[in-house]
């Protein structure tokens, strides 16, 4: 092989390379173009690895454990499940002097309330939660049931269409139990739950 022939065949060799190289770039700029197209109609988009990225909204419906910004409401739900509704009014009373904007503090102290026969002080309780947050399913729910045993079923229906909006797609207890409500008032039924203090008292005896 000729001097000149070994030249052209090592200049070939040298090119090679530099072909490749701006092969790669020209694929990576297509690539980031693409990957920057599917951002921009939706920036929680993966195109390469779909399932490894989520949504905030699918990550909050995954997420089964509420958030609580003071011990104080956990103690509470436990004496509200278990019929203690004094002792969940003092603790609640205490967490709304820590955090004066909680709608779940109001909304419990409401049920509280409620569930001791002073229905007055319930419906402000919710009210107040609904004013902080208008779309807290509880204090919708709660109120809603407050309005049919005053015998306000409009009103109740307008509650009903709050929990139904924030509800969307998904499916919600408050959503289920108050059409039931309303089923049983259109029916003549009673809504009102049975005999609040007693509760109360039948805990205290054991």
């Amino acid at each position: 092989m000729t001097a000149s022939k070994i030249s052209a065949s090592s200049k070939l060799y040298r090119y090679k390379p530099m072909r490749l190289t701006l092969s790669a770039a020209a694929l990576m700029l297509g690539l980031f173009a693409f990957s920057s197209h599917v951002l921009a109609a939706d920036p929680y988009a993966n195109p390469y690895a779909p399932d490894t990225f989520e949504k905030p909204e699918m990550k909050a419906k995954k997420n089964q454990v509420p958030f609580r910004e003071d011990s104080g409401l956990i103690t509470a739900e436990y004496y509200l499940s278990t019929g203690k509704y004094s002792q969940a009014l003092s603790v609640l009373n205490a967490v709304l002097s820590r955090h004066p904007m909680s709608a779940d503090a109001y909304t419990y102290r409401g049920y509280a309330y409620y569930r001791l026969g002073d229905k007055k002080k319930a419906r402000e309780n919710y009210a107040k939660a609904i004013s902080i947050n208008p779309k807290h399913l509880g204090a919708n729910r709660y109120i809603a049931q407050s309005y049919l045993e005053m015998g306000d079923l409009a009103r109740a229906v307008e509650q009903m269409q709050v929990i139904r909006l924030t509800c969307g797609d998904s499916s919600c207890e408050e959503l289920d139990e108050l059409e039931a409500l309303i089923n049983r008032y259109k029916r003549g039924q009673r809504v009102q739950e049975a005999a609040p203090a007693e509760d109360e008292e039948e805990n205290s005896k054991e």
